[in-house]
């Protein structure tokens, strides 16, 4: 392999200059997607291994796949961590990792397929025309083109290092915010025994925010079209000493829905507390299947809290009314949130016997 000089020792590099840099460039990037897609699923593996249930679906959906093919998927984690570790390899483990990178792609590809098909019957209604699906099939046509062409001569061991590091920091950001906006902003609504709308803010006056209005009257036309029976209104006293589940039922019972059809949890004061309510509840009247409505940047969030809980709810992304000028706030607030709930459901995957 031809050794360049090192990034940097010239200072009018010409097109070999430019080609070394490009291609160092396509190395960091490669090695980044590779530790994190990497270290992500071998940590799912661990939690799989143990209780058999795995968060790689945010990534890729395996389920209903033969153990081999989980299996295989582990041996390709291994390789990514590898790669972003250790770049230089014999051509032996550079044909493997690439073969790995182009298993990720087909397997991607399939669960894009899978995508349309349920868009197609009517199973699905997505904002967006493309699955996040694409995008991790995008990302792994790049990795294993890098693997395979990467000629580059070794660099500055630091600066590359450096420039890894911050890839896998600028994914670990774009991850939480693509669910949020590939996967949040799907409508998956479907018949089901219960809604159940998460709390907001009630103004002073008592009227609801704009967020608010925007989950009950959502809920109720899920009510109207015959979709669920039952309406779990989940809330508690804020900041304007109203009680957020009487104005939501009172909100409803004006939008036309029954208030026999209406289910108060008085105590369900944040996400955590409102899944582990409503849980009890579902639990109780033998419920299991559910939707949920808030809007799109809570919703990966949701799924997640009531996955680790058991369940798997369908999301309902609340039909906004007009613009929410915090809503870019509350999108970023979603990336440090779902980090940690993927982290508490790994712990206790991990704890679990």
């Amino acid at each position: 392999m031809w050794q360049g000089p090192e990034v940097g020792e010239e200072r009018t590099p010409g097109v070999k200059g430019r080609w070394v840099a490009a291609r160092i460039a396509a190395r960091v990037v490669a090695r980044g997607l590779a530790l994190f897609f990497g270290a992500f699923s071998l940590a799912n593996a661990a939690v799989a291994f143990r209780t058999g249930s795995t968060e790689d679906l945010w990534w890729i959906d395996l389920g209903g796949a033969p153990s081999w093919v989980s299996a295989t998927l582990w041996l390709a984690a291994g390789l990514l961590v590898a790669y972003g570790i250790a770049p230089s390899m014999a051509r032996r483990r550079r044909l493997a990792t690439a073969c790995a990178s182009a298993l990720l792609v087909l397997a991607a590809l399939w669960n894009a397929a899978g995508f349309y098909a349920v868009w197609r019957a009517g199973e699905i209604a997505p904002a967006l025309g493309v699955p996040f699906s694409v995008v991790v099939a995008a990302c792994f046509a790049f990795l294993g083109w890098a693997v395979w062409r990467d000629r580059a001569p070794a660099s500055r061991r630091r600066i590359e290092l450096a420039g890894v590091v911050a890839v896998v920091i600028a994914v670990a950001i774009a991850f939480p915010l693509a669910h949020v906006w590939f996967f949040g902003t799907t409508d998956y609504r479907r018949p089901a025994e219960v809604a159940v709308v998460f709390g907001a803010r009630v103004l002073p006056n008592g009227a609801l925010s704009t967020s608010l209005e925007d989950r009950v009257r959502t809920a109720a036309g899920l009510y109207h079209d015959g979709l669920v029976g039952t309406i779990v209104m989940s809330g508690g006293v804020g900041e304007s000493g109203y009680d957020e589940t009487v104005a939501m039922r009172d909100r409803a019972v004006l939008l036309g829905v029954p208030a026999s059809a209406i289910a108060l949890d008085g105590d369900g004061i944040d996400t955590d507390r409102t899944v582990e309510n409503t849980m009890r509840m579902f639990v109780e009247d033998g419920t299991t299947r559910v939707l949920v409505v808030s809007q799109f940047y809570h919703l990966p969030r949701i799924k997640m809290a009531y996955r680790a809980a058991g369940l798997t709810v369908y999301t309902v992304p609340a039909e906004a009314s007009r613009p929410i000028p915090q809503t870019p706030a509350l999108v970023v607030r979603e990336i440090p949130a779902f980090w940690v709930y993927w982290a508490r459901a790994w712990a206790r995957g991990m704890a679990d016997r």
